[in-house]
C-alpha cells in the first residue's frame, strides 16, 4: 500500500482533500494531514517524521508560492514524487509543470486517477499514462486526456473525516463542511466554473446532485463521529434546486436534535417565497446565507463580471429573507478591472439599502486562468508577466482578497481605502457621506488598513462567539 501525505498552510478542512482521503483509504492506502500553520516546527518537518509515497498539494492561487517552497524543501531531503491538483493546477497545468519542484499536475476530478497514481507507486509501475494527469518526463511535459466525470455522487465514499483528528483546534470549531452536488451552471467571469465546463464538454454534465438520503448519510455519520453545530454547504448555489431543497430540510430537521446551523451560498434569483417558508419551518434563526452583490453597477455586473443578476433580484431577495427572519451577509468585490471610484461607492451605496448582517468585501484578485483576470490584462490594468507562472512569479501580485489590490489603476488606493471602512459603513449608514469623503485621502490608508486588520480580528473574535458567520 501507498502513503499520501497532503500538505496545507491554512486551518481549515477541506472537502475535496477529504473525499481523495476517503477514496485512497477504502482502497487500502494510507494518507495523513499536515497543516502548516498548526505545526510548531513547520510543515516539512511534520511531512518528513514519517515515509511517504506521495506529497500532495491542492492550492488555492493565493498559496501557490508557499507551495513552491514546501515542494522544494522536501524534495531537496527525500526523493518523493509531488502532485498538485485543485482549480488552480487544473486551469494552468504547463505554469505549474514550469516548476521543477512539481512532478505531476492532476486536471479535474482527482479521486480516481490520484488512487491510480498512487497504485503504480506502490507497484513499481510507470504512470505517465494515467488520464487527468500531466507530468514532466525526461524534460518532455506528458499531457493525458481527461476522463468522464462521476456521473454517480453517491458512488464515492463519504469524506474522510478522520484526516484532520490530529487537529483538535479545527474539531473544535464545530463547523463541518459538505456539499448537495458538483458544478455550476453560471458562467461568472471571476469564477472558475466557467473554463472547467468548456474542459468538461463532452465528459458528462457538469452539473450533478447527490442524493438526499446520501447526503443525509453523511450527516448521521458527522452525528456519530464528531461534535459539529454548523452544516457549511460549500456549493457554488445552495438554491440551485428548490424541489431538493424543499424535501431535504424537513427531513433534516427530523434527523437532529438539536437541529444544526447551516451556512450556505446562495445567489438573490434564487430566493424564493417557497424556499423562504422551508427556511422558517426548519428555523430561520440557524440559516446563515451568503448573498453574493459583487459589484453596485448592475451594467458592469452584467456585462463585465457576467453575473446575471440584477439589482431588482437583490431587492427582493433582501426583502423575503428580512420578512422571513433569515440572516444573510454580502459578498462584494472592490478595485475590479476598470472600476471607478463612483462605481465602488454605489456597491457601498446598494449594501446600505439591503442591510445584510454584515457585508465582507474584498480586493478583487486576478487569478489566472480566469476571463476576468484575461479582461485585465486586456486593459491594462495587470501585466501579462505577473500572471506567468501562475502567479508564484511577482510578489507584488498575490496577498490575500484582503491585503492589496495588485491592479495598475491610478485609482487603487482609494479603493483600497473603501474597502477597509465598507462593512463599518454598511453597519452605520450614517457614515456614508463621511466614507465617501474620507477615503479619498490617500494619505490615511496606513491608518485605515490598521483600522481594518483590528476590526478584522474583532469580527472573528465575536463571530466564533456568537455562531455568525
Amino acid at each position: 500500500m501507498a502513503t499520501v501525505v497532503f500538505l496545507q498552510r491554512d486551518p481549515i478542512e477541506w472537502l475535496g482533500l477529504m473525499y481523495l482521503s476517503a477514496t485512497l483509504k477504502a482502497n487500502g492506502h494510507r494518507t495523513r494531514m499536515v497543516v502548516d500553520a498548526l505545526e510548531p516546527g513547520g510543515a516539512v518537518e511534520s511531512a518528513l517524521r514519517e515515509p511517504a509515497d506521495l506529497f500532495a498539494f491542492s492550492p488555492l492561487v493565493t498559496d501557490f508560492r508557499w507551495v513552491l517552497g514546501q515542494a522544494a524543501a522536501l524534495k531537496a531531503r527525500r526523493n518523493v514524487p509531488v502532485v498538485l491538483g485543485g482549480t488552480h493546477a487544473t486551469l494552468n497545468p504547463e505554469e505549474m509543470l514550469a516548476h521543477p519542484e512539481v512532478d505531476v499536475v492532476c486536471r479535474g476530478e482527482g479521486e480516481a486517477p490520484l488512487l491510480e497514481l498512487a497504485e503504480a507507486v506502490d507497484e513499481g509501475r510507470d504512470w505517465g499514462g494515467i488520464a487527468n494527469l500531466w507530468s514532466r518526463r525526461d524534460g518532455v511535459v506528458v499531457r493525458n486526456e481527461l476522463r468522464d466525470l462521476v456521473s454517480d455522487l453517491d458512488t464515492l465514499p463519504l469524506p474522510d473525516r478522520e484526516l484532520y483528528a490530529g487537529y483538535p483546534a479545527l474539531r473544535a470549531l464545530g463547523k463541518r463542511p459538505l456539499h448537495m452536488g458538483r458544478g455550476c451552471p453560471y458562467g461568472c467571469s471571476y469564477c472558475h466554473n466557467a473554463r472547467k465546463r468548456e474542459l468538461y464538454h463532452g465528459k458528462g454534465s457538469y452539473l450533478r446532485w447527490r442524493s438526499i438520503d446520501g447526503v443525509l448519510a453523511e450527516v448521521e455519520q458527522l452525528a456519530r463521529g464528531s461534535f459539529f453545530k454548523v452544516l457549511h454547504f460549500v456549493d457554488d448555489g445552495f438554491g440551485l434546486r428548490e424541489d431538493w431543497l424543499v424535501e431535504f430540510l424537513p427531513r433534516l430537521g427530523r434527523l437532529l436534535d438539536p437541529r444544526p446551523a447551516v451556512f450556505a451560498n446562495m445567489r438573490a434569483d434564487m430566493v424564493t417565497e417557497g424556499l423562504c417558508a422551508a427556511f422558517r419551518d426548519y428555523g430561520a434563526e440557524r440559516f446563515r446565507l451568503r448573498i453574493a452583490v459583487e459589484c453596485g453597477d448592475e451594467r458592469y455586473r452584467r456585462e463585465v463580471l457576467r453575473k446575471t443578476i440584477s439589482d431588482a433580484d437583490l431587492r427582493r431577495a433582501a426583502r423575503l429573507l428580512h420578512a422571513s427572519g433569515v440572516r444573510f451577509a454580502t459578498y462584494n468585490m472592490m478595485g475590479l478591472p476598470g472600476e471607478t471610484l463612483g462605481q465602488a461607492i454605489e456597491t457601498l451605496r446598494l449594501n446600505v439599502e439591503l442591510r445584510p448582517a454584515h457585508a465582507f468585501c474584498f480586493l478583487y484578485q486576478p487569478f489566472p486562468g480566469t476571463d476576468l483576470a484575461r479582461f485585465a490584462v486586456d486593459c491594462g490594468t495587470v501585466d501579462a508577466a505577473t500572471l506567468a507562472g501562475g502567479g508564484a512569479g511577482s510578489e507584488d501580485f498575490l496577498g490575500t482578497f484582503e491585503s492589496h489590490s495588485p491592479l495598475c489603476q491610478d485609482n487603487v488606493v482609494e479603493l483600497e481605502n473603501l474597502q477597509r471602512l465598507f462593512a463599518l459603513v454598511v453597519k452605520v449608514p450614517l457614515l456614508l457621506p463621511l466614507a465617501t469623503r474620507v477615503v479619498r485621502f490617500r494619505r490615511l490608508a496606513p491608518v485605515l488598513r490598521l483600522f481594518y486588520q483590528a476590526s478584522q480580528r474583532l469580527f472573528v473574535f465575536f463571530r466564533r462567539r456568537v455562531d455568525a458567520y
